[in-house]
C-alpha cells in the first residue's frame, strides 16, 4: 500500500535516528555560536490542556522534544476533528549579535485512515515580540481510494526559507525571547461515513522534536 503525501512522510522505523541530528548551517560553522537555553516552557490549546496529562520535556535547546499525552483527533470518532496545541518557549542566554529560528519539526503519532479522509497538519511560528510576523507550513496524507491505514507514523515539517521567522537580534542581556509554534491537526472528508484518527497508539504518544537554524545579524 502507497501513501500519496505532500512534502515528506517518514515512517518510525527509519526516521528514529535522523530525527537525532541536528542540521548546522554552513555559515554556523565559521563563527563561535552558543546555543541559548530554555528558560520556561508552556502549553495551550484543546490538545495539550494545562489540567491534562503531564508534557514530557527532554533534549534541552538543540535537540528539544516534547510528548503530548492528550493530543488526539478524528474523523467519524469521539475526538474532535481538528485539534491544536500551542507551545510557548521562553529562550534566554543567547549569544549577542545571533538570531535562531525554527527550521524542522518531526510529529510522531498513531494514524488510521479510511479512504477519502485527509489529514492536514498545520504549523505557525512567531515570537510574542513582533506577533504579526509569522511563518507557517502544510502537511496532508491521504490514502488510495481503495485503501487504509493503521500505523505509527512521522511527519517531517520543514519551513521554507522564505517562511523562517527570526528572533529579534539577541543583545547583551542574552534575551532571545518568546516563541510561539502553533500545530494543529485537522480531518476533512466528502464522506460523512468515513473515520479517521490521530493520537496516541497502543505503544506510542503523540510527540515532537525540533530543529533550529541561526544567524548573525
Amino acid at each position: 500500500m502507497q501513501l500519496v503525501i505532500h512534502l515528506i512522510l517518514f515512517f518510525v522505523a527509519c526516521s528514529a535516528a535522523a530525527s537525532q541530528k541536528l542540521i548546522i548551517p554552513p555559515n554556523a560553522l565559521e563563527a563561535p555560536f552558543s546555543p541559548p537555553t530554555i528558560k520556561s516552557v508552556s502549553f495551550s490549546g484543546n490538545g495539550c490542556p494545562q489540567d491534562g496529562g503531564k508534557k514530557q520535556i527532554s533534549g534541552g535547546w538543540q535537540y528539544f522534544s516534547v510528548t503530548l499525552p492528550d493530543f488526539a483527533a478524528s474523523y467519524g470518532g469521539s475526538k474532535p476533528k481538528t485539534v491544536n496545541c500551542q507551545a510557548h518557549m521562553n529562550l534566554e542566554g543567547g549569544e549577542p549579535g545571533w538570531q535562531v529560528a525554527l527550521k524542522d519539526i518531526w510529529t510522531k503519532g498513531h494514524l488510521e485512515l479510511e479512504p477519502e479522509v485527509k489529514l492536514t497538519q498545520y504549523i505557525t511560528t512567531y515570537y510574542s515580540q513582533d506577533a504579526a510576523n509569522t511563518g507557517s507550513t502544510v502537511q496532508t496524507v491521504t490514502t488510495p481510494s481503495n485503501s487504509s491505514l493503521s500505523r505509527d507514523i512521522t511527519i517531517h515539517s520543514t519551513i521554507p526559507k522564505e517562511s523562517t521567522v527570526w528572533s529579534p537580534c539577541t543583545g547583551s542581556d542574552g534575551n532571545v525571547g518568546l516563541l510561539n509554534v502553533n500545530f494543529r491537526i485537522a480531518f476533512t472528508s466528502p464522506n460523512t461515513n468515513s473515520y479517521a484518527y490521530f493520537g496516541g497508539g497502543k505503544n506510542s504518544t503523540v510527540s515532537e522534536r525540533w530543529n533550529w537554524t541561526w544567524r548573525r545579524c
